[in-house]
């Protein structure tokens, strides 16, 4: 039976996980296999890779060239850009449900991360273990249009976590711009832990929606953004956080006046039982809608700030 390595793409599209993937226009398709691959193979589904980085070094730049994970496949990452994601428009996508999701295990130092340097990146349905004590940062973006979708990070085992999941590196502003962090999870009990997402320059279009963490960190937000810096046509919703904070902004740690966007349907649950209840969400120039504060686990959250009245 001849073995196709579907060089026309996927004629009738692929919908996984709800993202539509229309490969119709001659984008290249690799597979990656760490239980049968090598790196010497061609990377078809019958004799893939072994090894993401690998992979991600055969693309062609906006080609709209795509890298299936196969289900059970492992991978232990070490070192700064341990996988480089330095080609454009790139798009990675795990097989698999559960235990069976690609695992990459961050190794080796506090510096290992998978870095994305090439604009238009997607990640989806992938697996990032820490297996060292406070990993400064998992995934890092560098450049515009990075969209990580259902994403799970997670211990691989006592003290062996990630400070910070996700962190957009760059100090120039706009470098980031786009960037959407989607149905992605974290759990975490390392008291030491911090912010889910780190943002250092001022970044326009960011979309942070449906992301579910929680988190024994005393100083973990959902996101921290730099001081100084904004975040413009920013949307910002359907998130749940739980984290062991007893002060401070509890949401979304952000100094700027003159943000714009929508902070919306937000739940977040801390241990400010001073009454306070700073998700910091408010007084930033975003317009808010339904988000939800509690301190308690016996009692619904309340709205903050409060609902605004007819004018």
């Amino acid at each position: 039976m001849p073995i196709s390595n579907y060089p026309n793409g996927f004629p009738n599209g692929v919908s996984i996980l709800g993202m539509p993937i229309l490969n119709t226009y001659g984008g290249n398709v690799f597979w990656v296999n760490s239980a049968r691959g090598s790196n010497g193979q061609k990377g078809t589904r019958e004799r893939p890779f072994a090894t993401l980085d690998y992979a991600i070094g055969r693309c062609t730049a906006n080609n709209g060239d795509i890298i299936m994970v196969a289900p059970n496949h492992a991978e232990t990452i070490t070192g700064a850009g341990g996988i480089a994601h330095d080609i454009a428009g790139v798009s990675v996508i795990g097989l698999g449900v559960g235990n069976q999701r690609p695992r990459f295990l961050m190794d080796g130092a506090t510096t290992v991360t998978y870095a994305i340097t090439a604009a238009d990146a997607y990640l989806e349905n992938l697996v990032f273990a820490s297996g060292h004590s406070n990993v400064v940062a998992g995934i890092t973006t560098t450049t515009a249009g990075t969209w990580l979708n259902g994403l799970e990070f997670e211990n691989n085992t006592t003290n062996e976590d990630f400070l910070t999941p996700i962190k957009a590196t760059s100090t120039v502003d706009n470098d980031s711009d786009h960037l959407r962090v989607e149905n992605c999870r974290w759990l975490t009990i390392d008291v030491d832990d911090l912010e889910f997402i780190e943002i250092n320059a001022t970044l326009r279009g960011f979309k942070c929606a449906n992301n579910f963490v929680v988190s024994a960190g005393t100083a973990s937000p959902l996101i921290l953004v730099a001081a100084g810096k904004l975040l413009t046509a920013a949307d910002i919703g359907w998130n749940r956080l739980v984290n062991a904070m007893t002060a401070n902004e509890l949401f979304i740690s952000n100094n700027g006046t003159t943000n714009t966007g929508v902070i919306h349907d937000n739940y977040v649950g801390h241990a400010d039982v001073t009454g306070t209840h700073d998700p910091g969400w408010d007084g930033g120039g975003f317009r808010l809608f339904a988000n939800l504060s509690t301190s308690v686990d016996n009692l619904s959250g309340f709205v903050v700030p409060a609902i605004d009245v007819n004018l």
